[in-house]
């Protein structure tokens, strides 16, 4: 499994080693880090009748994959742009409201859950795509109990840091992979799930196990240095062991 940053081509400049990178927006002439793996993501979705010039952006920028804006299109102009990228050698990649079957792209999902565990939906995902890419979102929330629409509120890391700070009793959630713990604000019983370095290794060896080959972290969700360190865990074939 190999793991992209994700960002700009100035936040891209310094890339950590055993990266790859995923160029938002515009190709520029920006430098970006020579001899690795790239992926452009031009804020476009799958239009057959752009395949060609997203393409030869791509190679001017020497990525080897593009990754498209979601969308609804028709089943036919899906399998239109991705045979269309795929003649001309750059990989395309789709997230799940563009895929269709056939297509010959590779699936994009989240690796947030809000029903059942993350390795379940993993493995159903796999047997829709065996080329699978995962967005490493960060969680960062706050859900109400009960809960019956499964939907939270996002908070900030400052709001969490505060939360933290009044001891609260984390656990680890291994259905979703992430941390977890119980909050109450008044009468209202709450919980609060998150992610950090650690869980972040925790998703990226589990998804390395069951056959994902390619994880992105957004820059601003994560740092550099979080996603060195998954790099890391995936090298030395573990993840850092956590309570819970």
């Amino acid at each position: 499994m190999l793991l992209y940053l994700t960002g700009t081509a100035e936040e891209l400049r310094e890339l950590p080693p055993g990266l790859g990178f995923a160029l938002i927006g515009p190709v520029s002439d920006a430098p970006l880090p020579a001899g690795r793996e790239g992926v452009w993501l031009p804020g476009e979705g799958p239009e057959a009748g752009r395949a060609g010039i997203l393409a030869s952006e791509c190679r001017r920028r020497s990525c080897s994959a593009l990754l498209s804006e979601g969308g609804s299109p028709s089943a036919l102009e899906a399998l239109r742009f991705c045979d269309a990228l795929l003649r001309r050698g750059i990989a395309p990649i789709l997230p799940e409201e563009s895929w269709v079957p056939g297509c010959g792209g590779a699936l994009l999902i989240s690796s947030a859950v809000s029903g059942g565990t993350l390795e379940e939906r993993l493995c159903q995902a796999l047997a829709k795509c065996p080329d699978l890419a995962l967005d490493l979102e960060k969680l960062c929330h706050r859900f109400p109990l009960p809960c019956p629409d499964g939907q939270g509120e996002r908070i900030s890391g400052e709001e969490l840091d505060r939360l933290l700070r009044r001891g609260a009793a984390v656990q680890f959630s291994r259905d979703l992979m992430c941390k977890a713990f119980p909050l109450e604000d008044g009468d209202k019983s709450q919980f609060i799930i998150f992610d950090d370095r650690e869980t972040l290794a925790e998703k990226v060896r589990l998804a390395e196990t069951l056959g994902v080959r390619r994880g992105f972290l957004l820059l601003g969700e994560w740092s550099a240095e979080d996603a060195s360190a998954a790099a890391e865990a995936l090298r030395q074939g573990k993840s850092p062991a956590i309570a819970g």
